[in-house]
Parts: structure tokens; sequence; C-alpha cells
């Protein structure tokens, strides 16, 4: 995967060899093909950037799984599973705020379909749901193949 880590602000304050940041921003965009190992991949790199600024415990698990499902939802239903198209992935951390965007190269799908419920009838739409109940905001474009989530402390 490749990609960049862009640390802002950030403070050296602890003792030797260690690097807590009191104030700092994290911007970490990449592209990852469509595959599952991409996927994995790209979950576990946002965790350890997530790690590496010492967020909260409660935004890593949330973020992580929503970030998933996101990435699953781009590679199987945007992308078809082809392996040549690609998803985009676009996060900024703060101790105040995170956000995680989310783009394939798929045409996107009906937004008039309601899939934020938990007992959708087709197999499925309950990412879509659980994404929502994990982030403080759930944005969708137009087309279906972008999404914007966030979390963040009032």
């Amino acid at each position: 995967m490749s990609g960049v880590v862009e640390f802002i602000d950030g403070e050296k304050t602890g003792a030797e060899g260690e690097m807590p940041f009191r104030r700092a921003c994290a911007q970490f965009c990449f592209a990852i093909p469509s595959s599952k190992a991409a996927v994995a991949l790209a979950v576990q790199s946002v965790r350890r950037a997530m790690e590496l600024l010492v967020l909260d415990e409660d935004w890593m698990f949330r973020m992580e799984l929503s970030l998933q499902e996101a990435l699953l939802n781009g590679h199987f239903h945007g992308n078809q599973a082809n392996s040549a198209r690609e998803i985009r992935v676009a996060c900024i951390f703060s101790f105040k705020k995170v956000e995680i965007q989310v783009e394939d190269d798929g045409v996107g799908y009906d937004l008039n379909q309601n899939f934020f419920v938990i007992n959708h009838p087709e197999p499925g739409g309950r990412g879509l749901y659980l994404i929502r109940q994990l982030m403080d905001s759930v944005t969708i474009s137009d087309s279906g193949s972008h999404i914007s989530m966030a979390l963040a402390k009032e």
C-alpha cells in the first residue's frame, strides 16, 4: 500500500524515546487495489496511525469497524470485487475529531433504498446500518460511491 502520513503540530513531550503528542493532527491518504487482503491491510494501517496519536480506544474501535464495513462495501458492491479497480481512503485525525472518507470506482447504488435499518431484506445493507450507528455523522454522495464518516467531541 502506498500513501502519505503527515503529522501536524505535534509536540514531543515524553521521556527519551517516547513520543506522546499533546496536540496533533494526522492526515493519511492512500489508494488500494480492490481486494480483501488490501482491505485488511488498510484497516490495520489506519488503526496503527490512530494508535500513534493515542486516540481514545472507543473511537479507534468504532472507526476501525466502520472503515472495514465501508471498504468491504466498496470492494464487493462498488467495484464488484474487481482487483483492477481502486478504493481511495482519506483520513484526518485529531483529538477532537476523526474523519474518514472512502471512495470506490463503482457506479454507486439507488440512494432511495433504506440501507439504514438492521432488518434489511437483502443480504447487503447491514454494513451501512452499523456505520450509521457507530459514527456521529455519515454522508454518502449522490451516486453512492463515496462515504464520509466522522466522530467529534463536543
